[in-house]
């Protein structure tokens, strides 16, 4: 079966041109001997260990996976894609033939596959947002496989546009607007569905924030429908069905009322990395091209570990550090600046941060991009995220104590269906909105046995509620001191009635 490969040409597209004049896919690594030498990937990554003696063994495993990828599992007939750095377009072109070393060309420019290029002049509007998310990896080789990768880029390698992705689930179609959307679901007459993905896609949203939630969820209950599974909480690209909320009680209804959407203040929480960022985010960078003498200066003058390396548009091509630097130095006693840059994680302020973790701790850093998704922002390090997460611990320690208190009388003392009834679909445990359900009427509250007035009560609940939420969907601010002096007090006072 044939597939579709990105073959990066350089940091900057270094060998970009040349690759399209010669009709080649060509990759770096002058170090390593002609890859035909090595019978195995393992063999492949202890040549590497021998050339690259400096770089550690994830680097030299990483590195051994794309070049075993370009050598044995790239095959005559796939599809490559390209990104032209200097002009910003991609080129498609047709894997020709095996892969070959030439000893003859530049360090940089010596692993080569016979390439007929299609298309040189793509711009990168042609490929639907997912597929377009797909070329944005740092690797120098990697496979493109996700959502039917190798027909789409096919479709516009033949000047025909991408066609998209659709889950074999979901039978919208995929150029239905919003009023045919409202008209479909009204009628009635097959079943709407579609992918999380696509639906925020009707509002021009790509992920799920705050906004898109509100917005996606306020549209749909204006015109009376609702998602089964909630959109809110499904996976991206899971297919949800569109469904109506009935007006109102009739001699027909047969059938339960489909599940409702989750309300914001219910959703699972997920820290996202705003949360670590300053108040007002900036980057410190050095243009490529400019002597290391510059980042040198800048590193020195502002206390900096690392520093962004940019190109004149201000879109991140890599990192310098002190590192980075050292071992350059290694080899060459004057190194320049793109000798010092070396790949680093680029991620989205709204991503979320636990996944990116293990990231920041392996390198110390990742950069970060604002909102138009290309310039970056600012960059998180290790040592933040330890200062932020000591700055909240104190608060998130109090509510989870006040919530289990919580839980755990009211299973003591409330009927299980009432606990059914307030708790989301979704979670196996109330949330803190569940308890504000829960407790709001009066039979249930005096079920609890404790000496508090009702009234002052919710009202306490529900400002830890709304400041839980604060914390959780991630402002990134400090808590005010009058909201931890709320979460304690509300805190005190279920210790003290809950003995």
């Amino acid at each position: 079966m044939k597939s579709a490969w990105q073959v990066r040409a350089g940091r900057q597209g270094e060998r970009d041109q040349e690759s399209l004049a010669e009709g080649l896919a060509i990759v770096g690594w002058g170090g390593v001997p002609a890859l035909g030498g090595f019978g195995s990937k393992d063999a492949l990554k202890a040549g590497l260990r021998e050339c690259y003696p400096q770089r550690s063994n994830y680097v030299v495993g990483n590195w051994a996976g794309q070049l075993w990828r370009f050598y044995r599992e790239m095959s005559e007939g796939d599809l490559v894609v390209m990104p032209l750095k200097n002009v910003r377009q991609f080129a498609i072109g047709e894997i020709t033939g095996s892969y070959h070393y030439r000893p003859d060309a530049t360090p940089d420019c010596r692993h080569a596959r016979p390439v007929r290029w299609l298309r040189t002049d793509i711009d990168p509007g042609e490929f639907e947002p997912d597929l377009r998310g797909s070329l944005g990896s740092l690797l120098t080789v990697c496979r493109l496989s996700r959502h039917e990768a190798v027909r789409r880029i096919g479709e516009v390698a033949a000047r025909r546009a991408d066609p998209g992705w659709q889950h074999a689930s979901a039978n919208l179609d995929p150029d239905a607007t919003l009023a045919d959307l409202w008209e479909a679901v009204e009628t009635g007459a097959a079943p709407v569905k579609l992918t999380v993905r696509d639906l925020l896609a009707r509002w021009s949203y790509r992920r799920r924030t705050a906004t898109s939630l509100v917005t996606v969820r306020s549209e749909l209950a204006e015109h009376g429908v609702t998602t089964k599974p909630p959109f809110t909480t499904a996976r991206m690209d899971a297919v949800v069905e569109l469904v109506p909320i009935a007006d109102e009680p009739g001699a027909a209804d047969s059938e339960a009322d489909p599940p409702e959407a989750d309300a914001l203040d219910d959703l699972p929480t997920k820290w996202m990395v705003r949360a670590v960022l300053p108040d007002k985010p900036a980057i410190v960078a050095v243009t490529a091209g400019k002597p290391l003498a510059t980042a040198v200066t800048l590193m020195l003058a502002k206390n900096y570990s690392q520093l962004a390396v940019t190109d004149e548009d201000g879109f991140c091509v890599g990192a310098v550090s002190w590192e980075s630097i050292g071992r350059a130095r290694l080899t060459n006693p004057q190194p320049t600046l793109r000798d010092a840059t070396t790949q680093v994680r680029v991620i989205d302020f709204d991503d979320e941060l636990f996944a990116q973790i293990d990231e920041i701790y392996r390198h110390g850093y990742v950069f970060v991009r604002g909102e138009d998704r290309r310039k970056l922002i600012g960059v998180v390090t290790a040592n933040d995220l330890a200062r932020q997460f000591g700055a909240l611990a104190r608060p998130f320690s109090l509510l989870e104590e006040a919530e289990l208190r919580i839980r755990y009388h009211a299973r003591r003392c409330l009927p299980e269906e009432v606990i059914e009834k307030a708790t989301p679909k979704w979670a196996s445990n109330p949330t803190f909105g569940s308890y504000v359900r829960m407790l709001e009427p009066a039979e249930h509250f005096e079920k609890l046995n404790w000496p508090l007035d009702h009234e002052t009560f919710l009202d306490l609940l529900t400002k830890a509620k709304n400041i839980r939420n604060e914390l959780m969907h991630f402002s990134g601010e400090e808590v005010p001191e009058q909201d931890l002096a709320a979460i304690e007090g509300f805190c005190a006072t279920i210790k003290a009635v809950d003995q």
